[in-house]
C-alpha cells in the first residue's frame, strides 16, 4: 500500500476502509518509494494503531513530540490522538508494517476485560503514544509479538483470525504490563487545545480549495488568531499557513496520481492560483516537479500495492 492510497475526511479522520464491522482489525504492509508522496498529514482514527519498521526510517509525529523510528523500531498510537507521519526524504525507500484495530477487538465494550485492561490506556492523557526499541526486554517482546502477528496473517491457515486475534491479546498482555498500568485506573483523557486543533484541521481539510486567512482558520474554532496560533505550535509544532500548504501539496500529490486533469487545473483545485508558485512548491517539498511525479505515478502507473485483511 502507498500513502497516496490512505483516505483521510474533511474531519482530519481517518476512513480505515479495510476494516470490516464483523472483525474490526487489519494490517498494512506500507511501502516508500522515491518520487511517491512521502508524508501522512496530521490525522486521527478511533482504532488503535501499532507500527513496525522493516527498512529504512520513519519520523512520527504526534501532538508535542517528534519521534526518530530505525529499522526494527515500533511505536503504539492510542485512539483519537492526532499524528502526522514523514518518510525522511534522505531515505530512498522505506517500509512498515501496521496493525490497526478497534478496542472491542479485544473485548466487548462495558465488560469486565474491556474495563480492567483496556480503559485504563484508552482514557489516560499519558498514553497517547508509546515507542517501542528492542534495547528493551519487554519492548522487545511486544515486538516479537507483532512480528508473531504478521507470520499468523501472511500463512492464513485454517483458524488465522482467532489465532491472530489470541495474539493480539496476548501483545496487549505484554504492552500494559511494560506500560505499567494498573488495572481499572482509567482517566478521562481530554483536550481543549486537541479538540480546537481538530476543528481547525477540518475546516482547512473542507475548505483548502479557496482562499483561507488566519482569520478563517481561528473562527472555525471560536477563538482568536493568536490562540489559533500557539494551537498548532503548541500541539503539531508548525504554522496554520504551513500546515495549509502542505495539505494543499498532499491533495496534490493524489490529484495528479488519480486522476487524468492537467498540472494547472490540480494546481487551481489545490488552492495554488498560481502555477509557477506550485511547481516551485512541489518541487522544493517532494524533490521533483509536477510533471515527473505525474509521469511516474499517475494512473496507469501504479505499481505493488499490497493490502492484508
Amino acid at each position: 500500500m502507498l500513502l497516496e492510497d490512505l483516505i483521510i475526511t474533511d474531519t482530519s479522520k481517518e476512513n480505515v476502509f479495510e476494516l470490516q464491522e464483523n472483525y474490526p482489525c487489519c494490517s498494512r504492509d506500507m511501502v516508500i518509494t522515491a518520487g511517491n508522496s512521502r508524508v501522512v498529514p496530521w490525522h486521527w482514527h478511533e482504532e488503535l494503531e501499532i507500527l513496525y519498521v522493516r527498512e529504512g526510517e520513519i519520523d512520527y509525529w504526534t501532538a508535542g513530540n517528534c519521534i526518530r523510528l530505525r529499522k526494527s523500531d515500533g511505536i503504539f498510537i492510542n485512539t483519537n490522538v492526532m499524528h502526522q507521519v514523514i518518510f525522511p526524504q534522505e531515505m530512498e525507500d522505506a517500509r512498515s508494517q501496521v496493525f490497526m484495530f478497534r478496542p472491542e477487538f479485544l473485548a466487548e465494550e462495558g465488560s469486565l476485560l474491556h474495563k480492567k485492561y483496556i480503559c485504563p490506556v484508552l482514557y489516560d492523557h499519558k498514553f497517547q503514544a508509546a515507542v517501542l526499541r528492542r534495547e528493551s526486554e519487554m519492548q522487545r517482546k511486544v515486538l516479537e509479538d507483532m512480528l508473531e502477528m504478521d507470520r499468523i496473517q501472511d500463512k492464513k491457515a485454517f483458524g488465522y483470525e482467532m489465532a491472530f486475534r489470541n495474539k493480539i491479546a496476548e501483545m496487549w498482555i505484554d504492552f500494559i504490563h511494560m506500560l505499567g498500568v494498573e488495572p481499572e485506573t482509567a482517566k478521562l483523557r481530554t483536550s481543549e487545545k486537541e479538540e480546537r486543533l481538530k476543528e481547525m484541521l477540518a475546516f482547512i481539510h473542507k475548505e483548502y480549495r479557496n482562499e483561507i486567512s488566519l482569520s478563517d482558520i481561528a473562527d472555525a474554532a471560536k477563538v482568536s488568531k493568536r490562540e489559533a496560533l500557539r494551537c498548532f505550535q503548541e500541539e503539531i509544532h508548525i504554522s496554520p499557513g504551513a500546515y495549509l500548504k502542505d495539505y494543499r501539496l498532499q491533495m496534490a500529490c493524489t490529484m495528479l496520481r488519480n486522476t487524468s486533469e492537467t498540472i494547472t487545473t490540480v494546481s487551481q483545485n489545490c488552492g495554488f492560483h498560481s502555477a509557477s508558485y506550485f511547481g516551485k512548491v512541489f518541487r522544493s517539498q517532494m524533490g521533483c516537479t509536477p510533471y515527473e511525479f505525474k509521469n511516474k505515478t499517475g494512473t496507469g502507473n501504479r505499481e505493488g500495492i499490497s493490502e492484508k485483511n
